[in-house]
């Protein structure tokens, strides 16, 4: 098989190279070349306390703490009331009040999730960890900043798969004080708790909101409302806001861009390694019927299929028929209210049960509803700038996205010692992680920006990071296995080796010059974008002029250090069609099955039907014989 899950191949990778690298430690391998983060500071004792950060916001007042690089920092601030018992499965409502001075110098939990090294929270495979209680976000502001003096804000959406991942694990100090802004960074609903769309959610809803599934994504508006309402006590400017996320964050702001409800709540917006991505209503809810030939199949974990999984354990003599009759008679207030009963350990239990899983539940993400996300595609709406929300935006990817994923996959590498990786065909390894890996980009970057940009929309810039220097060693070759795998720019756009996706130990003595040369380079276009909307020459004005994406001539901006030609303005165009039309006669995919599976692999993804899919091209590479649905993952 081409794929595996790829959470858990994240896990598992992430595990890899730290412990690959731990070895390389031993090995003459050094010390970060930033200070330590927050993260690492917190792990002793809270920071003290400082009176002079004290402010008050809707809900009451608060004091933090002072932190690096010239910054305040308040931690795990309520921008809504808990999510919990009958609001499960509701729209936020506001945060609730407090009386006295809050203290704001430790970290709130994480949203419920099985354990992973995203979850910023000890934890092993199979554990479900955090809390429903978890609407929270956390600040960090420029010493400098209050009300008379706003500074740009820049709101972090976080990464991993929409099912996992924390606001804690990033840390914004380095960049609120060095690009002179306020970062925020959220925590938001996820999994089965953050989208679950039903017709019973509906039956029993009083407003579009509560009835339309998204509440992952009400969370994020939510959170965007009250930046508008309380940035400016932190000396955030509420006129000035950029969105930005990596890989499911990503997605989360092409939602955004998408929704308008989120209308006028940020002013510009960047996505690295997105998606534009979004599932529609009858997969989210229609029942898995893979065995039947229907004509509609919905996942696995579709809300049908959930629901009556967890009526077959309480009546597991009855078969199929029955318990969906038990389902479609039950009242839809009495349904509602025996899942809201229950707690969110056992509906995530159930969920992995049907996959056959210990910590995966693969459900519906940023579903078509109608209200919150429309029920056309993104990128259709993309086309126009009266069908999004049309600000200015950075797009990007990495060279070797897949790279990640495929690593921890045994069909691609062994593990010596059960540990040791050591890649099976190295050219096959760099072919299928190109075709993945470029498919991404064009997903997140060129598809969208040509529908921008034909549409009249606002200006693109693009990206494509490079950087691949991580330590190469007798124990293993890290910049084949990984190379500029998905994840690693957020440690140069944050500045910080420690937080984001924790590999730290890719730092080393033989690579810091370059690492401190495009973490400065990356930060001071990120800075600027949010100064001003164009990243420019970047904020101290000494880059390479990062030029607007356009249909001919040079449209990217490639990110890497000055050992491998540094940070430049190139013409690397990426296209779905183009992708298509290598698959018929690569010599890598030697079966009519290779080829049906890459193809679905690409173009038919398991929670959500890509744009890009197209039936009749599935069949004409000789799929007869290979229904697309036996390879969706979910």
């Amino acid at each position: 098989m081409l794929l595996m899950n790829k959470k858990r191949l994240l896990v598992g990778a992430l595990l890899l190279v730290l412990f690959v690298s731990a070895c390389a430690t031993l090995l003459g391998e050094s010390k970060p070349i930033f200070e330590p983060s927050s993260a690492a500071l917190f792990q002793g004792e809270l920071p003290q306390i400082d009176p002079v950060s004290e402010r008050t916001i809707n809900a009451g007042t608060l004091v933090g703490f002072a932190d690096q690089y010239n910054t305040y920092g308040w931690l795990n601030i309520p921008y809504a009331a808990p999510p919990t018992g009958d609001l499960r499965w509701r729209a936020p409502q506001p945060a609730l009040a407090w009386q006295g001075v809050r203290p704001a110098n430790s970290y709130g939990e994480p949203c419920l999730q099985y354990w992973g090294m995203l979850a910023g929270v000890p934890g092993e495979r199979g554990e479900i960890v955090g809390s429903e209680d978890c609407l929270s976000l956390n600040i960090w502001a420029p010493r400098t900043a209050n009300a008379n003096n706003l500074k740009p804000v820049m709101f972090w959406i976080h990464g991993g798969g929409n099912d996992s991942g924390a606001a804690k694990v990033y840390q914004g100090h380095h960049l609120a004080g060095s690009q002179d802004v306020v970062v925020i960074t959220i925590n938001y609903r996820l999994g089965l708790i953050g989208w679950l769309s039903h017709e019973a959610i509906r039956n029993t809803s009083s407003n579009p909101e509560d009835a339309s599934g998204n509440y992952g994504t009400l969370d994020i508006i939510a959170a965007l409302r009250w930046v508008q309402e309380n940035a400016a006590s932190f000396g955030g400017d509420p006129n000035n806001v950029t969105i930005f996320g990596e890989s499911a964050g990503g997605r989360n702001v092409y939602s955004m861009l998408a929704s308008p409800l989120a209308k006028g709540l940020f002013h510009r917006a960047i996505s690295q390694s997105g998606s534009a991505d979004t599932t529609l209503k009858v997969l989210a809810e229609e029942f898995a019927d893979l065995d039947n030939g229907a004509p509609i199949s919905g996942l696995i974990n579709s809300s049908n299929g959930l629901f009556s999984s967890i009526i077959q354990t309480q009546n597991p003599e009855d078969n199929r028929a029955e318990i969906r009759q038990r389902l479609a008679d039950k009242p839809a207030a009495e349904l509602m209210a025996s899942l809201r009963d229950m707690s969110g350990a056992e509906l995530m239990s159930q969920a992995s049960k049907n996959l056959g899983e210990v910590d995966e539940m693969r459900v519906a993400r940023v579903i078509r509803d109608g209200h919150v996300i429309p029920k056309a595609s993104i990128y259709q709406l993309l086309a126009s700038p009266s069908t999004h929300n049309n600000v200015p935006m950075m797009l990007g990817a990495n060279r070797d996205e897949q790279k990640l994923f495929l690593s921890r996959n045994p069909e691609f590498v062994d593990f010596k010692f059960g540990v040791l990786p050591r890649i099976k065909d190295v050219d096959r390894y760099n072919r299928v992680s190109q075709y993945i890996s470029e498919n991404w980009k064009a997903g997140a970057v060129d598809e969208p920006a040509k529908q921008i940009s034909a549409g009249g929309g606002r200006p693109i810039y693009a990206y494509r990071f490079d950087w691949d220097e991580s330590p190469k060693n007798l124990l293993a070759d890290l910049p084949t296995l990984i190379g500029a795998a998905h994840g690693l720019e957020i440690s140069f756009v944050f500045g910080d080796f420690k937080g984001g996706v924790p590999l730290d130990r890719l730092v080393a003595d033989s690579n810091a010059d370059g690492r401190r040369s495009l973490t400065t380079t990356m930060m001071d276009y990120w800075g600027n974008f949010a100064h001003t909307g164009n990243p420019g020459k970047g904020r101290s004005g000494a880059q390479n002029n990062w030029q607007p994406w356009s249909a001919t001539g040079a449209n990217i901006m490639v990110l890497d250090t000055p050992a491998d030609g540094g940070a430049r303005m190139s013409e690397i165009r990426t296209n779905v069609a183009d992708i298509k039309a290598r698959i018929p006669n690569d010599d890598i995919l030697t079966s009519a099955e290779d080829r049906c599976e890459a193809y679905a692999a690409l173009f038919l993804h398991g929670y959500m039907l890509s744009d890009f899919w197209n039936p009749q091209e599935y069949q004409q590479l000789g799929c007869q014989a290979f229904p697309a649905l036996q390879f969706r993952q979910g």
